[in-house]
C-alpha cells in the first residue's frame, strides 16, 4: 500500500512538471485574424435580366448573376456582405431595394464564386444601378427571351474547340427531337466557328459569346481571375441560359457538347420530360445519369456520316455523374450537374433513360461510304434496346446531307480541322489535374480548375476566333466595386488561347 501511494505521488509530480514546462515554452506565432484587413470585394456581373412579366420571379423583376471574390484568404478577412442594394428608375419614379444573394458555386477550392440575386423593381425600368456605401454603378441590362420553345439545350462554354464531329452529331439530334440549342462559345478553330455560324443561320442553334471575367487594374492577391474561377464561369453560363429562357421554355437542360440525350419514352424531348415530371407535381428537376461510349469518326469533313458515327459506337462500361433537366418556373440557377439543393428543389433520378456521353472519339483516315455500309444501331449500356431506331438514324443522315449540299459551294466541310491539337491537350490536362485525382480518391490534391487551368502553346498555323469585349476601369467603392463587359464579339486576331 505504501509503495502504491509513493508511485501515485511521483506520477502526479511528473504530470505537474510536464504541464508547467509545456506552458513555459514559447508558443508558435499565429495569424492575428482579427487584425487582418477586410477583403475588398470585386463583383463581375455576367448577367442582368429585367423581366417586365415573369411567371416565377414576379413582374418587373431583375435577376443578377455575378462572380465575386467573397471567400476569405490568409491575407484578408471576409467582409460583412449579406445583401445587394439596387437602385432603379423609370421616367416618373425610382426605387431602392435590398435583397439577399444566394451562392451558386459549390467548389471550396475556388475563391471567386458565382452568386445569384433577384428583386422586384418598378414598371418600364430605364436605368439600373448597383449601390455601394460610397457610390453607385450603372449597369447594362437586357430582357429575356419570350419566344415560346418546348425545350432549350444549354451547351457549356466551348474553349479552343476543334470537335466538329460532336457538334454535327448533337445539333442534328437536338433539332430532330424538338429542342433549340443555345451554345456558349469562348474560342474555336476558325473553320469550325464558320460551320457553327452557318448552322445558326439555318435556325439549329444560337451561338452566344461568353466573355471572360476581368477586374481591370486589380491585383491577383485581391481577385485572381486567372486561377480562381471554376471552369471559365461555366456555372454562370448555365445559369445565364436558364434566366435567358426562363419565360420562354417549358424545359431547359444543361449539357456538354459530347453529351447526347435521345428520348426513349416518347417521340420528343418535351413529351418524355412531361411524362417524368408528371410522376410528382413537386419535382423541380430530372437527373439523367451518363454512360460513356467511344466513337470512331473520319477526319475528313466531306466524308463525314452520322450513320457511320452511330454504327461505330461502343460502350465503355463506365458511368459518370449526370446532368439535369429543369422546370424553369421552379429553379432560378444551377450548378455544374444539378441545381443546388434548397427547400424548393425536389429531384427525380431517371432510371428509364440515360445520357450517351461520347467520352472518347477516334479520328481516322479510313472512311466508308454510308450508302454501302450496313446500318448498325448502337445499344444501351444494358443491351435492353437500341439507343436510337434505324429510321431516326436515316432521318438524321438525310438532314446532314441537305446541309452538306447547301454548303457545297463554300467548301465549308472540306475546310474543317483534320488534326486534333488543343482537344488532346485539354483532355490530357484535365485528366492529370482533375479526373485522375478525383477517381483515385485524391480529392485533397485538386486545386481550383480556373480559366487558365491548362496552359498551352499556341500554334501559328492553327487559326482561331476568340471572344473579346469592352472592359472599363471602375472607381473603387466599398464594400463592393461592380464590373461588367459590354459589346462582346468574336475576333480572329487574338489567337486561340488567352494568357
Amino acid at each position: 500500500m505504501r509503495h502504491l501511494r509513493r508511485t501515485f505521488v511521483l506520477t502526479a509530480c511528473l504530470l505537474i512538471y510536464v504541464m508547467v514546462y509545456k506552458f513555459k515554452q514559447p508558443s508558435k506565432p499565429s495569424v492575428d485574424i482579427e487584425n487582418l484587413p477586410v477583403r475588398p470585394l470585386k463583383a463581375f456581373i455576367s448577367s442582368s435580366y429585367y423581366y417586365p412579366t415573369s411567371k416565377s420571379l414576379g413582374d418587373n423583376a431583375v435577376a443578377l448573376l455575378m462572380s465575386i471574390n467573397l471567400l476569405p484568404t490568409s491575407d484578408y478577412n471576409p467582409p460583412d456582405f449579406k445583401e445587394i442594394v439596387i437602385y432603379a428608375e423609370n421616367s416618373t419614379s425610382s426605387i431602392i431595394v435590398r435583397t439577399p444573394h444566394h451562392k451558386v458555386t459549390y467548389n471550396d477550392q475556388c475563391q471567386i464564386i458565382t452568386i445569384f440575386a433577384t428583386a422586384q423593381l418598378i414598371p418600364n425600368v430605364g436605368k439600373i444601378e448597383m449601390v455601394s456605401d460610397d457610390g453607385r454603378t450603372e449597369i447594362p441590362f437586357t430582357k429575356p427571351s419570350y419566344i415560346n420553345r418546348d425545350v432549350v439545350v444549354c451547351i457549356a462554354p466551348l474553349f479552343v474547340s476543334e470537335q466538329w464531329q460532336n457538334f454535327l452529331f448533337a445539333v442534328h439530334i437536338y433539332k430532330k427531337y424538338g429542342a433549340f440549342v443555345n451554345l456558349y462559345l469562348i474560342s474555336a478553330v476558325n473553320t469550325f466557328y464558320n460551320l457553327m455560324k452557318e448552322y445558326e443561320g439555318d435556325g439549329y442553334l444560337s451561338v452566344q459569346p461568353w466573355a471572360s471575367v476581368k477586374f481591370h487594374g486589380i491585383s491577383k492577391k485581391i481577385a485572381d481571375t486567372h486561377n480562381q474561377i471554376e471552369l471559365r464561369s461555366q456555372v454562370a453560363a448555365q445559369s445565364d441560359c436558364l434566366l435567358q429562357y426562363k419565360e420562354a421554355a417549358r424545359f431547359i437542360t444543361f449539357l456538354d457538347l459530347d453529351d447526347i440525350l435521345i428520348p426513349r419514352l416518347a417521340p420528343t424531348y418535351a413529351e418524355e420530360f412531361q411524362k417524368l415530371f408528371d410522376k410528382n407535381e413537386q419535382i423541380s428537376y430530372l437527373f439523367y445519369q451518363k454512360e460513356n461510349y467511344n466513337a470512331v469518326v473520319t477526319r475528313y469533313g466531306v466524308r463525314f456520316s452520322l450513320k457511320n458515327m452511330f454504327g461505330s459506337m461502343t460502350y465503355k462500361h463506365f458511368r459518370e455523374t449526370g446532368k439535369s433537366v429543369v422546370d424553369p418556373l421552379r429553379v432560378n440557377f444551377t450548378s455544374l450537374h444539378f441545381p443546388p439543393q434548397t427547400p424548393k428543389t425536389e429531384k427525380y433520378i431517371v432510371s428509364e433513360n440515360v445520357i450517351t456521353h461520347l467520352k472518347t472519339i477516334d479520328w481516322v483516315d479510313k472512311t466508308e461510304d454510308p450508302d454501302e455500309k450496313e446500318l448498325i444501331e448502337p445499344f444501351y449500356y444494358d443491351n435492353s434496346s437500341a439507343i436510337i431506331p434505324k429510321k431516326d438514324i436515316m432521318d438524321l443522315e438525310d438532314d446532314l446531307r441537305k446541309m452538306m449540299t447547301r454548303l457545297q459551294k463554300t467548301r465549308m466541310f472540306s475546310k474543317l480541322p483534320r488534326i486534333r491539337y488543343y482537344s488532346d491537350l485539354v483532355l490530357k490536362c484535365y485528366n492529370e489535374k482533375y479526373y485522375d485525382l478525383y477517381y483515385s480518391n485524391r480529392k485533397s490534391e485538386i486545386t481550383c480548375p480556373g480559366p487558365q487551368f491548362c496552359d498551352f502553346t499556341q500554334q501559328v498555323n492553327i487559326k482561331c476566333v476568340r471572344v473579346n469585349a469592352t472592359y472599363s476601369s471602375m472607381k473603387k467603392l466599398m464594400p463592393v466595386t461592380y464590373y461588367y463587359a459590354t459589346d462582346p464579339y468574336f475576333s480572329d486576331e487574338m489567337g486561340c488561347y488567352a494568357h
